[in-house]
């Protein structure tokens, strides 16, 4: 079977279950198909730990660091068929990891790298009207610059759910927080980048 076939689940199949069978490949050895699971969540992985870190070359670290460690704990993952369960696993590392390199690091207050500002924007969604490009592309970089401003554990449940659209379940999953908890972090978050905006545009 090809990796074409490996991903594509069979009928009657969910998404969980197709991921769990790979899973299963994985630990009887054949490490080959994990490459499926890695093809489909590199960019979430990797726009994730760019908006933590403000850094491309972390987050290209941190990213590939959370497969390798994703991949050597296989054997300790419980799916059990459930929808985005390795997903939300996933990115629990790559939040993981991405604050540890903040620690260690100690730059959560730091401006945004200007290699980043300069190359793929972290808000890359295009305008409609091609005229706007000029003015949105500064936008991009006022909203990238404040992002890198707000405090890490603020930071993270913006990104996860006004960047990546991630409904609440989904970040409870990832952060292991109750709902209300994410629902206030979320809306302090959304004040203190509001915050960082005013000050950057003054």
């Amino acid at each position: 079977m090809d990796e074409a076939q490996a991903a594509a689940p069979q009928r009657g199949q969910s998404q969980g279950e197709l991921e769990q069978a790979l899973i299963e490949r994985c630990l009887q050895g054949d490490g080959e198909c994990f490459r499926p699971l890695v093809q489909r969540y590199q960019r979430i992985a990797f726009s994730i730990a760019l908006r933590m870190l403000g850094s491309r070359a972390d987050a290209e670290d941190v990213s590939q660091q959370a497969f390798a460690d994703a991949f050597a704990a296989l054997d300790r993952f419980r799916g059990e068929g459930r929808a985005n369960a390795f997903s939300t696993w996933l990115l629990r590392i790559v939040i993981n990891r991405s604050k540890d390199v903040l620690k260690s690091k100690k730059r959560t207050e730091e401006p945004l790298d200007q290699e980043v500002a300069g190359g793929e924007a972290m808000f890359a969604h295009d305008p409609a009207n091609p005229e706007a490009t000029v003015g949105q592309g500064e936008e991009r970089r006022l909203l990238e610059t404040a992002l890198m401003r707000v405090p890490a554990k603020y930071r993270e449940v913006l990104v996860l759910k006004d960047v990546e659209d991630l409904s609440y379940e989904e970040i409870r999953s990832i952060l292991r927080l109750p709902i209300t908890t994410l629902k206030i972090r979320v809306v302090r978050a959304r004040g203190m980048m509001r915050a960082e905006l005013e000050a950057l545009r003054k």
